[in-house]
């Protein structure tokens, strides 16, 4: 019942924001000059409609979806009926009797509106406080967990070759004070490839100065500098009914060795059974300054691998929400960031940095998910719809048949030629581009059923 509640909020999540989208194609129609013959929300039978000013408004029995039915069918059908060369006897209002230009400015208003609604979106996002982690900035260098972070021995590795050790507490990066690891992050994020970074560490109580020069990862172009965040092994929850729960561990203990070895942080931990042994021995302090010493069978994922039934401690701040002009702003940065950050991304999926279906989900897992977000808190769902908005906009901005980027695409083509497409082109093409959609969603759609059937 839980996962069909969660499909239903997904599922009109998607209804809006594609009617969002068709409301964008439907304004920028109307103002092009461009009769709207049909607007609908959903697919399917109509189950409700009606008409205000010519326009056929419709609600169908499948909430996924929409379109905008724009005039000219008629057009194009006796233009094919002709010879298929040209367009002829076009009728007042139809898509192909204005200029090209105002169909791009048509075709342009669906995304631009997904747009507008991220933005939309956002500004709540970033104005409403919220109590996050705070990571602490003291490092572990990932070189010396090859296990825990599948590094291959001699990769090349910035913080090992720099001198960066495991326990350094990074409190400066380019004269930038450092506060904690996501202001550490911030800074590097800034950083150029080939440029060394200085951090100004404290070691122990020796203030030191080391260059780091960041290395690029080839697959995602993303620049590494071989760092994550020093967690104490403190525990600070268990789960109930957890093996960990039938053990003498409790709140507060501080792990200090596992399998015999020492355990200075989580990394350690993780890096000693990395091997899954079918039996987790853990030397402990309690909270109360004793020793003991637990054993017990963990539990396991699928594929086998360790699965933790406690949490470990971790220290949060509140952060203030920002003034609704500050968050404007930081609204539409962040559009335009995810936006160039989506188009970046696709040239990768191509070529093998990630797995297709990994990262591409259909209309089944984005409902599923956007559903159970519900629990996770506002801002996380205004943070996922409004990526969502986005990735509609970039998805349907690509030069592809069939979607908004391949009509705009057609209509420069024009533009450039200075001569219309015949109308026998504009079938062929528009065909290839629904060929193209149906083996899309196909693919989509099976890996929705991998993720639900398979897992992920």
């Amino acid at each position: 019942m839980d996962g069909l509640v969660s499909f239903l909020i997904g599922f009109l999540s998607i209804a809006l924001m594609v009617t969002i989208h068709e409301t964008g194609h439907f304004v920028f129609a109307r103002l092009s000059g461009i009769t709207v013959e049909v607007f609908a929300i959903g697919w399917g039978k109509a189950i409700k409609r009606w008409t205000v000013r010519g326009v056929e408004y419709r609600i169908n029995i499948f909430p996924l979806g929409g379109y905008c039915k724009l005039k000219g069918t008629d057009d194009l059908q006796r233009s094919l009926h002709s010879g298929g060369k040209s367009f002829t006897s076009m009728e007042e209002g139809s898509l192909f009797a204005v200029s090209p230009i105002r169909r791009i400015m048509t075709y342009l208003g669906g995304p631009l509106f997904n747009l507008l609604f991220a933005i939309v979106i956002f500004i709540p996002f970033f104005s409403i406080g919220y109590d996050a982690i705070s990571n602490p900035n003291r490092i572990v260098v990932t070189s010396d967990y090859p296990k825990t972070f599948a590094i291959e021995a001699g990769s090349p590795h910035a913080a090992e070759f720099a001198g960066l050790e495991t326990g350094d507490v990074v409190i400066g990066i380019e004269n930038e004070s450092i506060g904690n690891f996501s202001s550490l992050q911030a800074v590097l994020a800034r950083q150029k490839a080939g440029n060394p970074t200085t951090f100004t560490i404290d070691r122990a109580g020796d203030i030191l100065t080391i260059d780091v020069t960041g290395t690029v990862d080839e697959k995602t172009d993303r620049l590494l500098f071989g760092i994550s965040t020093f967690i104490e092994p403190k525990i600070d929850s268990i789960s109930p009914l957890s093996p960990e729960s039938m053990t003498a561990l409790a709140e507060g203990d501080v792990i200090i060795r596992a399998q015999g070895h020492e355990v200075k942080n989580t990394f350690d931990l993780l890096e000693i059974l990395s091997d899954n042994p079918s039996w987790v021995e853990l030397q402990v302090q309690h909270a109360d300054g004793s020793y003991d010493t637990i054993q017990y069978s963990p539990t396991r994922t699928i594929e086998g691998k360790i699965s933790f039934g406690f949490n470990f401690e971790r220290t949060l701040e509140h952060v203030s929400g920002q003034p609704v002009g500050e968050a404007l702003w930081s609204a539409i940065s962040q559009t335009g960031t995810s936006m160039i950050d989506t188009f970046l991304l696709i040239p990768k999926l191509f070529s093998g940095a990630f797995a297709m279906d990994e990262v591409v989900a259909g209309p089944l897992r984005i409902s599923y998910v956007i559903g159970e977000m519900r629990n996770a808190g506002i801002r996380a769902i205004l943070h996922l719809l409004a990526m969502v908005s986005i990735s509609l906009a970039a998805a349907n901005l690509l030069p592809i048949p069939g979607l908004d980027g391949g009509s705009i695409l057609l209509s420069l083509v024009e533009i450039l030629r200075r001569k219309a497409v015949s109308p026998r082109m504009y079938v062929r093409f528009q065909s290839v581009g629904l060929l193209f959609l149906f083996l899309l969603m196909l693919f989509v759609v099976a890996g929705d059923l991998r993720f639900f059937f398979l897992g992920s």
